[in-house]
């Protein structure tokens, strides 16, 4: 919520400042929220109720692809998440997998995952093979992405220190 209004007060006063050169706001080039912003995706909630990636803006979101639940790679991720899970869950983050040619459930873990429904599209959009992960910050930027299991540590310092804390470091 601070970021987001930062944000506004940024944009504010680029608005003014461009008024007063004479020039409206509409002249301008829009400014990007995100350098890389992540392809969204759809799954049901518990209601039933169709939700999108747009709909988290605010959380951060670990995205994995895998084959299947008891991939050996996949495994060795859960493994390493399960090491930083206190940490993630006090940063909100919200866990999604995609398995591209068999589905089942995440075991292994007290961490809640959503199974998304059309996984095959979603690698797609990420431009993903066999194995991946993909963290997207709050504000649906992709800020890091591999094809390579990760430690859980990683996947926090990332979280923490996403592109708009970066920009917002930066300006300071």
């Amino acid at each position: 919520m601070k970021r987001l209004w930062i944000y506004f007060l940024a944009v504010g006063v680029c608005s003014l400042s461009l008024g007063a050169e004479g020039r409206t706001p509409k002249s301008a080039p829009p400014i990007p929220s995100v350098p890389r912003p992540a392809p969204d995706f759809l799954w049901s909630g518990v209601n039933g109720k169709v939700r999108r990636l747009r709909d988290l803006r605010g959380h951060p979101v670990v995205l994995i692809f895998a084959e299947n639940p008891s991939e050996k790679l996949f495994l060795k991720q859960i493994k390493e998440l399960n090491r930083r899970a206190k940490q993630l869950a006090t940063q909100y983050t919200l866990f999604f997998v995609a398995f591209t040619r068999e589905t089942g459930l995440v075991t292994r873990t007290d961490i809640p995952f959503v199974i998304l429904p059309d996984p095959g599209s979603v690698a797609d959009a990420y431009r993903v093979g066999d194995f991946g992960i993909a963290v997207i910050s709050p504000d649906g930027n992709v800020d890091y992405a591999t094809d390579r299991v990760i430690t859980g540590q990683r996947v926090l310092d990332v979280i923490v220190n996403s592109y708009a804390a970066q920009v917002h470091a930066r300006r300071l």
